[in-house]
């Protein structure tokens, strides 16, 4: 039986194979500058507070999809500023894709930050994958914007996509 459960700062080792994979495909696990910028760009998602939610297809299996959703909760009296959350990281291991996994996934934190008061659920995606831009408009998103050489001249840019949670 499948289930997602919340991974927790300390028990992420893991899961770093997934999660490199899921930045970039040339990011080698072996390279130590590639390592230390993965192990800080997770430390980095952790203290802002986000939550890492895993998909097994049993207790005893390997992580098939992770995702790391951030949702900053409003301070009393001004809900506005807890009215989005934001997909920071998700991704499913190449062997598992295109089996839905991505999208029970989404539905999970899309459950989880609309119970905490969420109105919209942002994320960033490469401006030229369509593949993944369409993923996410199957899963209801709608790009809202596109930001043009984000990783210098001559490189694609970000686009952004947003979901209204009702």
């Amino acid at each position: 039986m499948s289930t997602i459960k919340l991974v927790l700062e300390h028990d992420i080792e893991p899961y770093l194979d997934l999660l490199a994979e899921v930045e970039h495909i040339h990011l080698d696990r072996n390279n130590p500058n590639h390592e230390q910028w993965l192990r800080r760009r997770i430390q980095s998602h952790f203290q802002r507070g986000a939550l890492f939610y895993a998909y097994h297809e049993n207790e005893q299996d390997d992580a098939f999809g992770i995702v790391a959703v951030l949702h900053e909760e409003a301070p009393i009296g001004i809900p506005a500023l807890g009215a989005r959350a934001e997909v920071l990281d998700i991704g499913v291991s190449k062997d598992h894709r295109r089996k839905g996994i991505g999208g029970i996934l989404l539905q999970h934190v899309e459950k989880v930050v609309k119970s905490r008061g969420a109105y919209c659920l942002l994320m960033m995606t490469y401006a030229e994958d369509y593949d993944v831009i369409a993923f996410y408009g199957k899963n209801g998103f709608v790009p809202v914007a596109t930001i043009p050489d984000v990783f210098g001249p001559d490189a694609e840019g970000n686009t952004i996509l947003r979901k209204i949670l009702r």
